[in-house]
């Protein structure tokens, strides 16, 4: 009996090892996609071809123009051309491969006709979406709708949308990075730098806003040259439609708004003297009058700590009096921006994307539930209500130069 068991045991230890990976797939077999950009088609030449070559299969009236950026292992060794064995002679490192249909699963697919390498998403950085498509009704959800569902798509990826064609972003070639993909990946991370820019809008975070009943922004990109400018904002409505762009300025002063200012710079005048101020951070708040529901009354105080960072204006920046001046200079500076964004998006767009909406579920829940179907619409409570900002700056530092007037007299 001990021999029967003892061999039993033998036999589940062997088939353990002999369980090997039977699907795998080597690494130098994988097509490692690092960014997507999906178009609208401009012509109607391709939707005419496809019913030449195929008349009896139901036609989708919107169609994709998807490029692939295929990542090119050779041409990311460093050297002359011509190792990689005469395949890539550009010796560029990324091959961007451009497929058109009704089906974004589908052309996912019929790359396999195309390349020894299948894509494999795993990788995927960035997701850029063209203005033409996000415009069109459901087409912003349908974009994603692939990506979503697939099991190799990682939800991290950045969402972008695209002013003039999306594929274009991943045609620059830029002088720091061999990837344009990695390229505007890593733009995408310097939101702590400059308060024009939206923070990253990952793939989860958007399937969120799609399925919500919120109006929502997503970072704006768009080719210029050899180089790409990330500032600005895309603004959908609750239906997912795209309904026009935020500016650099407005998406400043829409940060402000919503407590997303990760760093950045503010700018002023005094006396006739440009100063600068380094944002090192913010505090964000919101109170409202309920007292009359037809029309309320936000408030959003923002408080902001920073350090003077460049002033060409001659004043004794010792003084508590001229102190106070630039902190006030500087706050009339962020009540602008965000009084222009309010003007944009509050009596213009007429969408709530400053989130009062989710402040007002967050805090009066039992009034959201009675007013939400008439916030942006029905009643238009969002477009009848009263925005108003307040902002403090508390400067920190005022750096090592410090000029007088009186020093300037001399």
């Amino acid at each position: 009996m001990n021999r029967q068991l003892t061999a039993f045991c033998i036999f589940l230890l062997l088939s353990t090892l002999l369980a090997g990976c039977w699907d795998q797939v080597q690494i130098e077999e994988r097509g490692f996609v690092v960014g997507v950009a999906v178009d609208k088609p401009r012509t109607k030449e391709a939707e005419q071809q496809a019913k030449q070559e195929a008349p009896d299969k139901p036609q989708v009236k919107e169609r994709f123009l998807v490029t692939h950026q295929f990542v090119v292992p050779g041409g990311l060794i460093s050297g002359g051309q011509g190792k990689g064995g005469g395949q890539n002679t550009a010796n560029e490192a990324f091959l961007n491969l451009i497929s058109e249909g009704d089906s974004l699963f589908e052309i996912s697919r019929e790359l396999a006709t195309r390349t020894s390498r299948t894509p494999f998403y795993q990788h995927m950085k960035i997701l850029i979406v063209s203005e033409d498509v996000a415009r069109t009704k459901n087409g912003f959800a349908r974009a994603l709708d692939f990506y979503l569902r697939d099991p190799d798509s990682r939800r991290s990826s950045k969402v972008f949308i695209s002013n003039g064609p999306a594929k274009e972003v991943l045609e620059v070639k830029p002088k720091t990075e061999k990837l344009p993909a990695i390229y505007v990946n890593s733009i995408g991370e310097n939101v702590n730098k400059n308060s024009r820019m939206l923070p990253e809008a990952r793939l989860g975070d958007v399937h969120e806003d799609l399925l919500s009943s919120y109006s929502f922004v997503v970072p704006r990109i768009r080719a210029e040259e050899q180089e790409v400018k990330l500032a600005g904002a895309s603004v959908f409505t609750r239906d997912n439609q795209l309904v026009g762009f935020l500016g650099e300025e407005e998406t400043e002063g829409l940060n402000f708004l919503t407590g997303k200012v990760k760093g950045g710079m503010v700018k002023g005048k005094v006396k006739n003297g440009l100063v600068s101020m380094n944002i090192q951070g913010i505090k964000h708040s919101i109170e409202v009058d309920l007292r009359d529901q037809q029309h309320m009354k936000f408030t959003i105080t923002i408080e902001c700590e920073g350090t003077l960072a460049e002033s060409y204006a001659t004043m004794d920046s010792l003084n508590n009096t001229t102190l106070k001046k630039l902190e006030q200079v500087f706050a009339e500076e962020i009540e602008r921006m965000s009084n222009d964004t309010i003007r944009k998006v509050h009596k213009q767009m007429k969408v709530d994307v400053i989130k009062l909406g989710n402040y007002l579920k967050q805090h009066y829940f039992s009034l959201w539930k009675k007013i939400r179907h008439d916030w942006e619409l029905g009643q238009h409570l969002y477009e009848k209500s009263e925005i108003k900002v307040q902002a403090k700056v508390y400067l920190r530092n005022i750096g090592a130069i410090n000029r007088t007037e009186r020093q300037n007299n001399r």
